[in-house]
């Protein structure tokens, strides 16, 4: 296949055949080897099958072809007059050709631009502000036939008066919806293109539509509907063919028909008064609300500024005069005005200048005019390109196939781009080095690009991916080889926690001696008295523990002179004294000291669980008037020699032993009351009884403290007993021929209960109650005995005398 002029054609076939209407053909064909054969001259007259004479044929598409009398003769195609037309907005008409190419008529241009806060000038040239911060539609067609349609998402400024700048346009064609945008990179605002979502780095080419991109400016062309949008950030431009949307678009820009008085188009298709109130219905529903008022605050009218900004004087200024021709400038200079105004002391004014000369470049006027601001409009480049003011769109790269498709190749894409405008390209002697990388490089391209988009000067070597690199002098191509690597030398591993590996050092393997953290002891403790010393070794800690200088009980450190606890019956000091196989001191003990004696009444009993016992009180003391002194057990009585009236008791009272002194008082005794031969001592040895003569039965009573199951009263009560002589006699009865025996004995004959308040020797205490004898009386009981001796009545008579007149103490 032959290329030629984007077309491909088969070997063996013509390419072209034209002549110059002066007697000289050209031609050109695809030989066998694909090459393109060339040829002029005089051109033949002899015709295949040869024409009558007088026919007349097309001999191209501008020239009619007759024969006459075997002679050819050419004649232009006869077009109808060219008619002057007036637009509207002030544009020059342009030339349309038709589908021959060789006749023409004029026909409007159809311009929408946009720039500033924002400033709109609709197809038919009618300029408005309009302050809303959503997305609204700029163009779409009236009546479906290309599914072309343009929205445009605004912002608010950084502007006291809350104005509105433009922030992306998106412009939607057939299935593909170009989303153009601008984004802050390191300072420098960056022009970002997607294609249905997917990020793309112009220049950028499809069978529909071609985007180019020089750092200022993206630009989108559409051969099939002769369709451009230009996108700068605060700007836009749209044009359109009128012949191809006449009188059938809507939206922000209006209708392109060469008539202002639709320009103000609602959606329903109604005319409104005012294009500001009709930019609002033109909101797409749905689209970046979250940014977006439902109603803009209305615009404000167009205020003159006191004096007129100098930079705004330099759209009228004679450096555009020569466009001043071709467009009109006043919209410019109303939007320069009214921007500076609202938003002194910034840079806006340039928006509208830089909006003019860009309308200027699309018209084929390019003019250098950042010059002329004295620095107020200066465009810094990302380096290392810099500011060009008259620059093709795409910039040549060291890629010559890119060059090919963009730049040189002639064809429909190229031709609705082929303009000069402001862009940042490499410096002068310097070529960019691919489309997709901001790298210059000198502009011989003596470099070799890698796939990450970084250059390699020829010749140049360095190593990836463990080869060996060089950028080759001759094809410019990268060549490659792996990296040499000498034999490993031999490794022995035999630290703690080293074990042997492979591994890549400088592309070569290795074996090296590695650290398995997860093989290392664990972390040490030392035991009291140590202090861990921590050394580190090639992969694990060393640990050893270092004796302190103390000793250690039951895991508690004591510096040398403490006293240290140990056993109960031991008293431990920790000496200065070092042990040699703990290395640490030694701990001197001795037995606690007890006192084991014990005064009088007690005794030395050990404690379980203490060192030393204790005394404890095992018996009181009784010391006698003649100071000798004698001790009675608890619970057991005893009575001075020879002196049985006295009685010493030892009771345990609330754990203590208290002594009581008992002494009996003997009734009086008078032998002369007593039956002869019936005086004893009582069985206490203490008081003399006898059985005494007849008395009468009455109550006894005595004072003495009740005794009760251990537990005495806490004060002397009054005991009552009955006592007194009763009749007792035995007489044969004849009847009964026996002997019968009646007895009668001194008993109570009325009692009453009395309480009394005991104390026991644990210390409770509790109410007792006991039987008070009121009156005695004889009354009659049964004998119990045979024979009743005078001697035992007398004793059991003593004895109870004997309770009576007990006193203790």
């Amino acid at each position: 296949m032959c290329k030629y002029n984007g077309t491909s054609f088969p070997k063996g076939s013509e390419i072209y055949n034209v002549t110059d209407h002066a007697g000289f053909c050209f031609t050109a064909f695809c030989n066998e080897t694909c090459g393109i054969v060339k040829n002029f001259g005089p051109c033949y007259t002899t015709y295949h099958p040869p024409k009558k004479s007088g026919e007349s044929w097309r001999y191209d598409n501008c020239t009619i072809a007759t024969c006459y009398s075997g002679s050819v003769t050419l004649k232009p195609v006869q077009c109808d007059p060219v008619k002057p037309i007036v637009c509207e907005n002030n544009l020059p008409p342009v030339k349309v050709y038709d589908e021959s190419g060789c006749c023409y008529q004029y026909q409007c241009q159809c311009v929408c631009y946009g720039w500033g806060d924002p400033h709109y000038v609709t197809f038919d040239g009618t300029y408005y502000a309009f302050q809303g911060d959503c997305s609204y539609v700029l163009v779409k067609e009236i009546h479906p036939k290309y599914n072309f349609s343009v929205v445009i998402d605004n912002y608010m400024c950084d502007s006291p008066d809350g104005l509105s700048c433009p922030q992306s346009l998106t412009v939607y064609y057939k299935s593909y919806e170009i989303f153009m945008t601008q984004k802050d990179i390191h300072g420098v605002f960056t022009n970002l293109i997607y294609i249905n979502g997917k990020h793309i780095i112009p220049a950028y080419e499809n069978k529909d539509f071609r985007i180019t991109d020089n750092g200022i400016e993206t630009l989108l062309v559409i051969p099939a509907i002769d369709a451009r949008v230009s996108f700068r950030g605060l700007m836009f431009s749209i044009y359109l063919p009128y012949s191809k949307f006449y009188n059938n678009t809507e939206g922000q820009c209006g209708t392109c028909d060469n008539n202002r008085k639709d320009d103000c188009r609602l959606p329903s298709g109604k005319i409104d008064k005012s294009c500001p109130d009709m930019a609002n219905h033109w909101k797409v529903p749905g689209k970046n609300d979250s940014h977006c008022v439902q109603q803009p605050t209305p615009s404000p009218s167009p205020k003159p500024c006191q004096t007129q900004p100098a930079i705004c004087k330099l759209i009228e200024h004679e450096i555009f005069e020569e466009c001043h021709k071709v467009i009109p400038y006043e919209p410019f200079v109303i939007a320069c005005e009214f921007d500076v105004c609202h938003m002194p002391g910034s840079h806006i004014g340039c928006t509208s200048v830089q909006m003019y000369a860009a309308a200027c470049s699309m018209a084929g006027i390019c003019i250098d005019w950042r010059n002329s601001t004295g620095g107020e409009c200066d465009y810094t480049c990302e380096e290392p390109k810099v500011y060009e003011p008259c620059v093709p769109l795409t910039e040549p790269t060291c890629d010559v196939r890119y060059n090919t498709k963009f730049i040189k190749e002639v064809n429909q894409f190229s031709m609705m781009g082929n303009i000069l405008t402001e862009g940042c390209f490499c410096p002068p002697g310097t070529t960019l080095l691919s489309s997709d990388s901001d790298e210059c490089v000198p502009y011989d391209c003596e470099y070799c690009l890698l796939p990450n988009g970084k250059p390699k000067r020829a010749g140049e070597t360095w190593r990836s991916d463990c080869h060996n690199c060089v950028c080759d002098i001759n094809t410019l191509h990268v060549l490659c080889t792996p990296v040499d690597c000498p034999p490993p030398p031999p490794v022995t591993c035999d630290e703690v926690g080293q074990i042997a590996v492979n591994e890549t050092q400088h592309c070569c393997q290795k074996t090296v001696c590695a650290c398995q953290n997860n093989s290392c002891p664990a972390k040490h403790t030392c035991e009291p008295g140590y202090t861990l010393e921590v050394t580190m070794g090639a992969c694990c800690p060393n640990y050893m523990c270092l004796p302190k200088d103390v000793c250690v009980s039951n895991g508690t450190e004591y510096k040398p002179g403490d006293s240290v606890p140990k056993a109960k019956c031991e008293e431990c000091i920790c000496s200065h004294e070092v042990d040699s196989n703990t290395r640490l001191h030694k701990i001197n003990c001795t037995p606690t000291p007890c006192d084991t004696h014990c005064p009088l009444g007690f005794e030395y009993q050990p404690v379980p669980g203490q060192c030393c016992g204790k005394c404890v009180h095992n018996s009181c003391v009784i010391i006698l008037p003649d100071q000798t002194v004698h001790t009675v057990k608890p619970g057991s009585t005893w009575s001075p020699p020879g002196n049985k009236c006295v009685k010493y008791e030892c009771i345990k009272i609330e754990n203590q032993l208290i002594s009581m002194e008992s002494k009996i008082v003997c009734p009086e005794f008078k032998p002369e009351d007593c039956i002869p031969g019936t005086e004893v001592i009582a069985p206490d040895g203490c008081c003399r009884v006898c059985i005494k003569k007849w008395q009468p039965c009455n109550v006894t009573r005595t004072v003495s403290h009740l005794v009760s199951d251990g537990c005495r009263s806490v004060k002397p009560v009054e005991m009552t007993t009955c006592a007194g002589s009763c009749g007792t006699s035995s007489m044969y009865s004849f009847q009964a021929k026996m002997v019968q025996r009646s007895c009668s004995c001194c008993q109570e004959t009325a009692v009453s209960k009395k309480q009394v308040e005991m104390v026991c020797p644990n210390g409770s205490k509790f109410r007792h109650s006991y039987v008070y004898i009121e009156q005695c009386g004889c009354l009659q009981t049964k004998c119990t005995t045979e024979e009743t001796t005078a001697k035992a009545q007398a004793q059991a008579q003593a004895q109870e005398k004997a309770k009576l007149h007990r006193r203790r103490r």
